[in-house]
């Protein structure tokens, strides 16, 4: 998984929006009821998945890490910092609750929701109404469930769908096996158009459109010169440590 900064920023996000809807907006402090998925379960299910990121990675995220350590780092043909790239293994149970969270949101916002999820419904209009953090979206319930969708993408979202989709895994795959150990290596033509595209695909399901209007995008970051001086120890493959 290339662990970009626009992808996995909302992501990160995420720990508040559930103690908002865990403790903030109901008295009891039992959380806003969530059919199909308790807000406790759901919390715990993002904290193991937020777990099982490299450590480093949050630093990477809010940038005060550009480099961290143990997360390999791609570098270009012409030696341009491309992205760092990382195995993640997660539950498959995880994955589905939050799944369940998302679109139990997404009903919520919709425009018959049913009883049953009259206390979600108004937990998002009161979010959306005066924003507790100013990285949450303000808007309408709506508003506020896409957002959450897309904070979630990166884990949710496989950038490997399509006719190259399982040559593409297997590429950046035998990179990372290759790579094994080191804090970086340089690669080929062909595997950084590979990671062009699954990066393009991650951030097209993290970023709201909204905030950039057509024909403006959010900048990506400015490629850095790396040396890329020969491995002794693999002769075939730069190595930058």
């Amino acid at each position: 998984m290339p662990l970009g900064q626009d992808a996995l920023a909302g992501l990160y996000q995420l720990d508040t929006l559930f103690l908002t809807l865990r403790r903030a907006l109901v008295p009891d402090a039992e959380g806003v009821p969530i059919p199909g998925a308790p807000i406790e379960d759901v919390s715990e299910a993002y904290w193991r998945v937020r777990g099982a990121l490299p450590e480093g990675t949050e630093e990477l995220v809010n940038g005060t890490e550009e480099y961290p350590h143990n997360v390999l780092l791609l570098v270009g043909p012409d030696g341009g910092a491309v992205v760092h790239l990382a195995a993640i293994e997660v539950a498959e149970a995880d994955l589905a609750l939050l799944a369940v969270f998302a679109d139990a949101l997404d009903r919520a916002a919709g425009p018959r929701p049913g009883p049953e999820f009259e206390a979600l419904t108004e937990a998002l209009g009161e979010l959306g109404w005066k924003p507790a953090y100013q990285w949450l979206l303000e808007g309408d319930e709506a508003t506020v469930a896409r957002w959450v969708r897309r904070a979630l993408s990166p884990v949710l979202h496989s950038p490997f769908k399509g006719p190259r989709g399982a040559a593409d895994h297997e590429m950046l795959s035998a990179v990372l096996r290759h790579a094994e150990g080191w804090d970086s290596i340089k690669v080929n033509q062909d595997e950084e158009e590979v990671v062009g595209r699954v990066m393009l695909s991650l951030v097209r399901s993290a970023i709201d459109r909204r905030r950039y209007p057509p024909g403006r995008h959010r900048p990506l970051p400015r490629r850095r010169a790396v040396q890329a001086p020969r491995s002794p120890a693999h002769p075939g493959r730069p190595r930058i440590s």
